[in-house]
């Protein structure tokens, strides 16, 4: 790495464990991650820097697929 920083990349591809780390990294209710969606094959990103709060970089990220494969699963109302 330049400058001699170190990082980590985690990969998680279960609804429902993105829905948790999410509402962790805001430090939301435990609750709040019921309402957390996210489509196939979308993108969340956080951003961990330490002694600053986490940053929520993306959610449900998409525009990397073709439009016709955005938001399956998801009501056809909801496709973007």
């Amino acid at each position: 790495m330049a400058g001699g920083e170190e990082r980590h990349e985690l990969l998680v591809t279960h609804n429902f464990l993105i829905g948790r780390l999410v509402r962790h990294a805001l430090d939301a209710p435990s609750w709040r991650r019921l309402g957390l969606n996210h489509g196939n094959a979308s993108l969340t990103v956080i951003r961990r820097t330490p002694g600053r709060p986490a940053t929520l970089l993306a959610h449900g990220d998409m525009s990397h697929l073709p439009a016709e494969l955005r938001r399956t699963g998801f009501p056809t109302e909801s496709r973007l």
